[in-house]
């Protein structure tokens, strides 16, 4: 299993509510990669500028060219099934959680992510992420399968 940090601008609803995230044709070395059971953190650049969710590929990598975000047509897709104990629009983490910062506050990074549409995290960001959304919010909600599935 791999664990992909996907940032992603106004498509977040489109890719929401299509459960299917895409890149543009020149990703497709690094979407290749990309398989069944991977782990995608979505990270919102605006307004949000935060991790809103994790979300589980179920599909292989496939093309499609049907225009589902407008004028940006993103033909490699895979489909996504959201963990809802990582679904935190209304109260994002911070990128900087997965960087090990002590700061709550959030880093600038859209110059240093702007053409990336996929990159992939280690094991230890990704146990740092979830910590943070642990503490991020009043939850009641578990991290405990997907610390197993780690372990793996």
């Amino acid at each position: 299993m791999n664990i992909w940090l996907c940032p992603v601008k106004p498509s977040w609803l489109i890719i929401k509510r299509k459960m299917t995230f895409g890149a543009p044709a020149h990703a497709a070395k690094i979407m290749k990669r990309v398989e069944p059971d991977d782990l995608l953190i979505f990270h919102v650049f605006k307004p949000t500028n935060g991790i809103v969710a994790v979300g589980r590929v179920i599909s292989d990598v496939y093309e499609d060219n049907q225009d589902i975000w407008g004028k940006d047509r993103y033909p490699l897709r895979v489909r996504v099934e959201f963990v809802q104990d990582l679904l935190r629009e209304d109260n994002p983490v911070p990128l900087s959680s997965i960087f090990n910062q002590s700061s709550k506050s959030e880093v600038s990074v859209e110059p240093f992510l702007k053409n990336v549409w996929i990159t992939k995290v280690s094991k230890e960001q990704y146990k740092r992420l979830l910590s943070s959304f642990k503490d991020n919010a009043s939850s009641k909600r578990t991290t405990k399968g997907l610390r197993k599935e780690l372990k793996k």
